[in-house]
């Protein structure tokens, strides 16, 4: 009897630790089905930044260097802008357009320049001849000039791309110069302003 007995303590003991051994089966499953989506997670984040990155285009930094008469026709004026490329990569700029307005007065027809690929840490010059014509008036109409100055400003469009990274994303900037202009001949009140632009 007793054999018979401490068999079936031996049995039930045995049941017993294999009913724990399974649970315990259950619980590793479950932190590594958790650790696995963690990870799983964790990467895909990692790869998003990763290519956030590497696609992200750094704001150049643009400055109006003048604003002149065109010394050739005397009747148009010249307006010179740069910029630098901050970053290691290289730019490309394209679809450029440029205009000259004061606010609620007068404001220049677009004129548009030339795509340039720009090298890192390169600074570009660019210069655009803008007709003293009124966009705003009638067809054929022109603005008439008179004595004094007024705060205006140099608006320049641009798409800028970075030219090393995989899927080449454009970027579209809005770039806004301020500048004092003398209402004779549309020139800025002081040569060579160097001003720095704001890009939105």
């Amino acid at each position: 009897m007793k054999k018979e007995e401490a068999t079936q303590t031996e049995a039930k003991e045995a049941g017993a630790t294999i009913t724990v051994k399974y649970e315990d089966i259950q619980k590793k499953r479950k932190r590594r089905v958790a650790i696995y989506v963690t990870v799983a997670v964790f990467v895909l984040i990692v790869l998003v930044s990763l290519i956030f990155i590497l696609t992200k285009v750094r704001v150049p930094r643009f400055m109006l260097d003048d604003v002149s008469l065109d010394p050739i026709s005397r009747s148009k004026v010249l307006v010179k802008l740069s910029s630098t490329n901050p970053s290691s990569s290289r730019l490309y700029y394209s679809e450029m357009s440029l205009h000259v307005r004061i606010e609620e007065i007068f404001e220049t027809e677009r004129v548009y320049l030339q795509s340039t690929l720009q090298e890192p840490h390169e600074r570009t010059t660019w210069t655009g001849v803008v007709a003293r014509n009124n966009a705003n008036d009638k067809p054929g109409g022109t603005f008439q000039m008179s004595e004094g100055e007024e705060n205006g400003d140099v608006i320049v469009e641009v798409k800028i791309q970075k030219k090393s990274s995989m899927f080449h994303p454009k970027r579209t900037l809005r770039v806004t110069c301020p500048v004092l202009l003398n209402l004779k001949d549309l020139t800025a009140g002081v040569s060579r302003p160097m001003r720095t632009c704001q890009v939105s």
